[in-house]
C-alpha cells in the first residue's frame, strides 16, 4: 500500500517534470535567435521627469528586448532600419524609428490607468471603464509587495472590501473566505475560485509569485455567468504569461523568523501557591510558553524564467519553502513548479495555450486545539519531566494529581506526517475565424491527493489510559476533477460609436473522489509506526478499524451566454444567462436558470460635463442578477449505503450495513437574487479615484437539515428547502496619487465596508434553533439562537445585573427585573430569561495602505481595523474565575473578576468590545541598479517586512480578530486553534534579483 501511494505521487511529479523540460528547451531555442545590432541607449521618464523603472523596450518583430533600470535607463542592440516599442503599465505605448540615433530618450504619457485597466470578468476581459458590475481587481505585483512569507489568503486580507478571511498563524492553517456576509445557512458560503479559466480551483495550490492578477466578482450581475457556484461570489486568478522578447529571469529569497506578540496572563507558580489553589510540586512551568518555539526560522525561494518570440512564449517558475511554526510540532515544507506556454500559429489564426502546475506540501502537524486548553489549566508547579526519570515526560505524574495530560508530551510522543499533492493542467485552443470572431476550447484537470500517517508511542497518555502499546493510523484521499469549456467570442464596432461583445458556450464539470483509512493498536516496539500496520495485535483479534468510501461523481452541465453593448463609451449594458444542471438534485429539479442584467452611464462623457475639468471620469452602475447554490454533499437525493460500526456476532466481529442518510428527491437549488447600485469616479486628472457600492441580497429556498420522524425515516434529520435570508451592506474605496514629483511619490488607498444579515423565515412561524453549546462545569448552555426575523450576530445569553453581597450573579429576567441567577434550589437560568444582546459583526471593516517612494527607496504601511463589535470570550469565562474547578486561572480572576464568588454562567459580563486597529504590515526596500557593474543582473532589491506589527485595542482576551464568518461569529473559543494559537509578529528579510 505504501508503494502504491508513493508511485502515484511520483507519476504526478514525473509527468510534470517531463513537460517542464520540453518547454524549457523550447524557450532556450527561441531565445537563441537574437542577433547583434548597433547599441542604442536612453532614458524613459514620465511627464513629471520621474524615471519609469521596469518599462519594456522591444525591437519590433524580434525577440530582442530589455527593461529599464532604477534610473529609467536602458541599453539595447537595434539595427538602423528597425523600430523600438516602449511600454509600461498605465502609460500609452510608443513606437519610434531607430535610424542613425544611438541615444533615444522617451517621455511616456499617462494612459488613464484607472480607466483602461483590463478586468477579467469570466470567459473574457473588459476595460474597467466599461464594467457595469461590482468587481475588485488586484495586480499580482501589488499583492506580493511586502508579503513577507505570507500566503495568498493573508495578502488578500483587507485588500478587497467586503471579503473577510479567517485563519491562524499556523503554517498548516486553512482559511475560510466569506464575501459580503453570509450567503447561505447550510450550504457553501465560500466564493468560487477560478484559476486561468478553470472553475473549482484550490488557492493553496498556487504560488503567489505566479499570479498576474486577481479579480473578485462580488455581485450577482457579475457572477451569474458562473451559475450554480457563484452564490458566494467568484475569485478569478490569472497566472503570469511570458511576453515577446529576450529571456529574463527573476529570483526571490525570503528569510523569516517570528515571535509571540502576546502571551496569556496566567498565574505564575508563586502566585498559584500564594492563592492556595493547589499543591506545590516544586517546579515553575509556564505550560503555554513550553508549547512555543523560540524565534522559529523559515525560508522561501522562488525562481522564474520567461521569454519567447512572436510565435512562442514560455513562462516557468519553481518554488521551495520551509516553514517552522511558533508552536512545537507544527511545521511545513512546500515545493511547486509551473509552466505556462503560449503559441501563435499560422500568422495568429490559431493560438494554443498550455499551463501545468505541480505542488507538494509536507506537513508535520502534531498539535491539536486541546493542547492550548490544557496548557491554561495545568498547575504551574508540576514539572514538565517525570521527577523519577528526568529523561521522560511527566505523563501520569507518579502520584501527582492533575497531570493526566501533558500538552508538550502529547506533541512530542506523537508522530503525524501528512502530504498534500496538487496537479493542475489545462490546454486551450483558440481559432480566430475572422476579424472579431473566434472559437475557443479548454480542457482542464485538477488532481489532488492527501495521505497522513499518525503514530502514538507507548509512553503517550492515550496508550497508558487504554492499556495498550502505542497506536497507528493511516489516511488517504484523492479527488479528481475535469473541466471542459467550449465557447465563441464575437466583437464588433458598428459605425464607430456602437461596440458589441458576445460570448456563448458550453461547460462540463465533473468531480469524484475516494478515501481510505485504517488504524491498529498495541505494537511490540515503537519503531514500527504506521509503516507496518499488521504488527499491532488489534488486527489479529478483530478490533482494528478500516474504512473506505468512493464518492458518487458530481457533474455539472451548462449552457451560457453574455452580451456587452456600449454606445460612445457613454451608455453600457450587459446581459448574461446560464442554464445549468446538477447531478446532486433529483430529476424534477435538476436544472436551474441563472441570469443577470446590468447597465452603466458614464456621465463624464456627456456634453453637460465637458466643462467640469476636475472630474476625469464619473459612472453610475445598476445591476441585478440571480445565482444558485448547490454547495452541499452528494447523496441527498439518491440513497447510498455503507458499512457502519463493527458488531460481535458469535465471537466474530462483523460489519453492519445501512443507509448513509435520509433522501429527499424534491431538493432544488438555493437561489440568490441581488441588486447592486454602484458609483465609480476619478478626479483631478486621475489623481484621486474611488468607488461606492450599495447592495441588497436575498436567498430563497435555503437548504437546511431539519428534524425527521423515525419511522418512517431511518435517520433523524433530512435536507429540505426552507426559509429565506436577507443580506445588505455597502462598500467604499478611495485611492489617491497624492504626491508625485521627480524623486518622491506617495499613494494611498482607503477601504471601508459594512454588512448585516437577517433570517427572514425558516419554515414555520415558531422556528428557532439554539446553537453554540458550552459544556459544564457551571451553567453555560447555548449562546446563539436562530429564529425568524433575527439579525445574525446577536448573542442569546443572560444580562448581567451585578453581584449580590456574597459575590453571586444577579441577572435581568424576561421582565427586565433583577433576580439572582440561582436562589437556593431555584434557578432563574432558563431560556425565558435570556436576552438578545451585543453584536458580533463589525459595523465597519477598514483598511488603509500607504506607499512612499523616494529615489531608490520604497516604504509601505498597511493598517487594518474592525470597529463596533463584541467578542464573547469563552477563554475568560472558563479561566477567569478564582473558585472555578480549573487547576490554574488567568490573573484577571484576582483583579478584574476578584469579587465574583460564583461558578460560570453564560452572560454578557463576558462580552468585550473587540474594536481594534492593527499595523498589519510594514515593508522597507531599496533597489540597486547593477547594470553599471554587471551585464547579467539588471537590478537587485533588498527589503525588510514586518507583519502583524502591533494591535491597539481595549479587548481583554487573547485576540480580538476572531472568526466573524458563518452563522456563529464573534466567539473566542477554548478549543479553536484560530483563537488559541499564539499571535505572532513575523520579521522577513528578502532579496529580489532581476536578470
Amino acid at each position: 500500500m505504501k508503494n502504491r501511494f508513493a508511485d502515484t505521487g511520483k507519476s504526478y511529479a514525473g509527468y510534470f517534470l517531463r513537460f517542464v523540460f520540453c518547454l524549457v528547451l523550447t524557450a532556450s531555442a527561441l531565445s537563441s535567435q537574437a542577433q547583434s545590432r548597433n547599441q542604442v541607449s536612453g532614458k524613459v521618464t514620465d511627464t513629471a521627469g520621474e524615471p519609469l523603472i521596469g518599462a519594456t523596450v522591444v525591437v519590433v518583430g524580434t525577440t530582442t528586448g530589455t527593461t529599464t533600470g532604477i534610473d529609467g535607463s536602458y541599453t539595447i542592440n537595434a539595427a538602423a532600419d528597425s523600430q523600438l516599442k516602449f511600454s509600461f503599465i498605465g502609460y500609452a505605448e510608443q513606437t519610434v524609428n531607430v535610424g542613425a540615433r544611438s541615444v533615444i530618450d522617451i517621455v511616456m504619457e499617462d494612459d488613464s490607468q484607472v480607466l483602461k485597466d483590463v478586468v477579467v470578468i469570466g470567459y473574457g476581459t473588459m476595460e474597467k471603464k466599461s464594467v457595469t458590475s461590482s468587481i475588485t481587481s488586484i495586480k499580482g505585483d501589488d499583492l506580493t509587495a511586502g508579503m513577507g512569507g505570507s500566503t495568498i489568503a493573508t495578502a488578500l486580507q483587507g485588500k478587497v472590501p467586503g471579503l473577510t478571511i479567517s485563519g491562524s498563524a499556523s503554517p498548516n492553517s486553512s482559511n475560510d473566505f466569506q464575501l459580503r456576509g453570509i450567503a447561505s445557512v447550510n450550504a457553501s458560503q465560500s466564493p468560487l475560485v477560478v484559476i486561468d479559466g478553470i472553475p473549482g480551483g484550490d488557492m493553496r495550490a498556487i504560488n503567489q509569485e505566479d499570479i498576474e492578477s486577481i479579480d473578485v466578482l462580488k455581485d450577482a450581475s457579475a457572477g451569474a455567468i458562473y451559475g450554480t457556484r457563484a452564490a458566494g461570489g467568484v475569485i478569478l486568478i490569472t497566472t503570469k504569461r511570458a511576453k515577446q522578447g529576450s529571456v529574463t529571469a527573476n529570483y526571490t529569497g525570503e528569510f523569516s523568523f517570528e515571535t509571540v506578540r502576546k502571551y496569556p496572563e496566567l498565574l505564575s507558580s508563586s502566585e498559584y501557591i500564594e492563592y492556595g489553589l493547589g499543591e506545590d510540586y516544586g517546579a515553575d512551568t509556564d505550560w503555554y510558553k513550553e508549547l512555543t518555539n523560540d524565534a522559529p526560522f523559515s525560508q522561501r525561494h522562488t525562481v522564474s524564467i520567461a521569454g519567447g518570440t512572436e510565435v512562442a512564449q514560455v513562462y516557468t517558475s519553481f518554488m521551495a519553502q520551509n516553514q517552522k511554526g511558533i508552536v512545537i510540532g507544527d511545521n511545513r515544507k512546500d515545493y511547486s513548479g509551473r509552466v505556462n506556454a503560449r503559441f501563435n500559429l499560422f500568422d495568429g489564426v490559431v493560438e494554443v495555450r498550455a499551463n501545468a502546475q505541480f505542488r507538494e506540501a509536507e506537513r508535520d502537524n502534531r498539535n491539536s486545539s486541546g493542547i492550548f486548553k490544557m496548557a491554561f489549566g495545568l498547575n504551574p508547579t508540576i514539572p514538565l519531566y517525570d521527577p523519577a526519570n528526568p529523561s521522560k515526560y511527566n505523563v501520569v505524574g507518579n502520584g501527582i494529581s492533575g497531570t493526566t495530560f501533558n500538552p508538550v508530551a502529547d506533541i512530542m510522543l506523537r508522530t503525524k506526517n501528512g502530504k498534500d499533492q496538487w496537479l493542475l493542467a489545462d490546454a486551450t485552443v483558440k481559432i480566430n475565424l475572422m476579424k472579431g470572431l473566434s472559437l475557443q476550447g479548454t480542457v482542464g484537470i485538477d488532481k489532488r491527493q492527501y495521505q497522513e500517517y499518525t503514530y502514538v508511542s507507548h509512553d503517550h497518555k492515550e496508550s497508558i489510559d487504554n492499556s495498550r502499546r502505542g497506536g497507528a493510523s493511516h489516511k488517504f484521499s484523492k479527488d479528481n476533477r475535469v473541466s471542459v469549456e467550449a465557447y465563441a467570442n464575437y466583437h464588433r464596432v458598428f459605425r464607430e460609436d456602437h461596440t458589441l461583445d458576445v460570448v456563448a458556450g458550453y461547460s462540463f464539470w465533473q468531480a469524484g473522489g475516494e478515501d481510505f483509512s485504517m488504524s491498529n493498536y498495541d505494537f511490540p516496539v515503537d519503531g514500527v509506526g504506521p509503516w507496518d500496520m499488521g504488527v499491532g495485535s488489534y488486527l489479529t483479534d478483530g478490533r482494528a478499524s478500516m474504512d473506505s468510501n468512493k464518492d458518487p461523481r458530481e457533474r455539472l452541465l451548462s449552457m451560457f451566454g453574455r452580451a456587452n453593448y456600449s454606445y460612445k463609451d457613454r451608455y453600457m449594458a450587459t446581459v448574461s444567462f446560464r442554464r445549468e444542471g446538477s447531478s446532486k438534485f433529483g430529476v424534477n429539479n435538476r436544472w436551474g436558470n441563472f441570469w443577470a442584467v446590468s447597465g452603466g452611464w458614464r456621465l463624464s462623457n456627456e456634453a453637460f460635463m465637458r466643462d467640469v475639468a476636475w472630474i476625469s471620469d464619473l459612472k453610475v452602475r445598476l445591476g441585478y442578477g440571480v445565482t444558485g447554490n448547490n454547495g452541499f454533499g452528494n447523496g441527498y437525493t439518491t440513497r447510498m449505503y455503507k458499512a457502519n460500526d463493527m458488531w460481535p456476532t458469535n465471537g466474530v466481529w462483523q460489519p453492519g450495513y445501512g443507509s448513509i442518510r435520509n433522501i429527499n428527491p424534491d431538493l432544488k437549488w438555493e437561489e440568490k437574487s441581488e441588486l447592486n447600485f454602484g458609483l465609480d469616479f476619478s478626479l483631478f486628472n486621475d489623481r484621486l479615484w474611488g468607488k461606492f457600492d450599495l447592495y441588497f441580497r436575498q436567498v430563497d429556498d435555503m437548504l437546511y437539515s431539519v428534524n425527521a420522524p423515525m419511522p418512517p425515516m431511518v435517520h433523524d434529520t433530512v435536507m429540505k428547502n426552507i426559509g429565506s435570508l436577507e443580506n445588505k451592506g455597502w462598500e467604499f474605496e478611495l485611492g489617491g496619487d497624492i504626491v508625485r514629483s521627480k524623486n518622491f511619490r506617495y499613494t494611498s488607498t482607503l477601504r471601508l465596508s459594512h454588512n448585516k444579515t437577517k433570517i427572514k423565515s425558516m419554515g414555520d412561524d415558531g422556528f428557532f434553533l439554539d446553537e453554540v453549546t458550552f459544556p459544564s462545569p457551571g451553567n453555560p448552555g447555548t449562546a446563539v439562537r436562530l429564529q425568524n426575523g433575527l439579525e445574525l450576530g446577536q448573542y442569546f445569553i443572560y444580562k448581567y445585573a451585578g453581584l449580590d453581597e456574597n459575590g453571586k450573579w444577579m441577572i435581568y429576567d424576561k421582565n427586565n427585573e433583577i433576580v439572582p441567577a440561582t436562589d437556593g434550589s431555584t434557578s432563574n437560568l432558563v431560556a425565558e430569561n435570556k436576552h438578545f444582546v451585543g453584536n458580533a459583526i463589525p459595523k465597519v471593516i477598514l483598511s488603509w495602505d500607504h506607499t512612499f517612494k523616494y529615489k531608490n527607496w520604497d516604504l509601505s504601511i498597511f493598517l487594518r481595523s474592525w470597529l463596533g463589535y463584541d467578542v464573547f470570550s469563552q477563554v475568560n469565562m472558563y479561566y477567569g474565575l478564582a473558585n472555578d474547578s480549573q487547576l490554574n486561572v488567568l490573573k484577571s480572576a484576582y483583579t478584574r473578576n476578584r469579587n465574583i464568588k460564583d461558578e460560570k454562567i453564560l452572560c454578557d459580563y463576558w462580552l468585550d468590545d473587540g474594536s481594534f486597529l492593527k499595523i498589519d504590515a510594514i515593508n522597507l526596500g531599496y533597489t540597486f541598479n547593477l547594470r553599471k557593474w554587471t551585464r547579467y543582473i539588471q537590478s537587485a532589491k533588498l527589503y525588510l517586512t514586518i507583519r502583524d506589527v502591533a494591535v491597539f485595542t481595549d479587548y481583554n482576551g487573547l485576540n480580538p480578530e476572531v472568526n466573524i464568518n458563518g452563522l456563529y461569529p464573534g466567539f473566542e473559543y477554548v478549543n479553536d486553534t484560530s483563537t488559541m494559537y499564539p499571535q505572532t509578529t513575523r520579521f522577513t528579510l528578502g532579496v529580489q534579483l532581476n536578470f
